[in-house]
């Protein structure tokens, strides 16, 4: 299984959210008993993520989220800088209305390494990962996230200039 850490965003980019603690949430899977633990660090524009993921006590997950108030229904996808440690995570999107399991959600990875690189993330070539009754629509959507889980390792990955295209 691959580690999943989420964020979500808004219309707006990412530096006019960075600041504000308030409007991001840190979920980690103490919620169901795990042992994972993760913090976010805002300075400049730039979420400084450090952690470590574990499958300790039926752990593996880490995230950082937020909901948008308001997604352009022209948009057609996710673009952000990033760096980190070689590792993969995964922008997912999770839609309104009911889903079965209830974490069902929309996802792809993508890679990093120590350089920041560009990337742009289309709705489209998003997979299914559960059933889900709402469609991929900008207008459906709950929450934009950088995402994984399943696997023992550390988090250590920045991010930037997050915004909808």
């Amino acid at each position: 299984m691959r580690f999943l850490l989420v964020f979500l965003f808004s219309m707006f980019t990412y530096a006019q959210h960075s600041d504000n603690n308030a409007s991001w949430y840190v979920y980690t899977d103490q919620v169901m008993g795990g042992k994972s633990k993760l913090s976010a660090n805002f300075t400049e524009g730039v979420v400084k993520l450090d952690g470590e993921v574990t499958t300790k006590n039926n752990g593996g997950f880490v995230r950082l989220a937020h909901r948008p108030n308001e997604i352009n229904k022209n948009a057609k996808g996710i673009k952000f800088k990033a760096k980190g440690n070689n590792e993969a995570y995964e922008v997912h999107v999770t839609l309104k209305g009911m889903k079965m399991p209830p974490w069902s959600y929309l996802s792809t990875s993508f890679d990093v390494n120590d350089q920041w690189n560009e990337y742009q993330i289309l709705f489209s070539d998003l997979k299914k990962n559960g059933m889900m009754a709402a469609s991929m629509k900008p207008k459906n959507i709950r929450e934009i996230s950088i995402a994984g889980y399943g696997r023992d390792f550390n988090v250590d990955l920045e991010l930037k200039d997050i915004e909808l295209f």
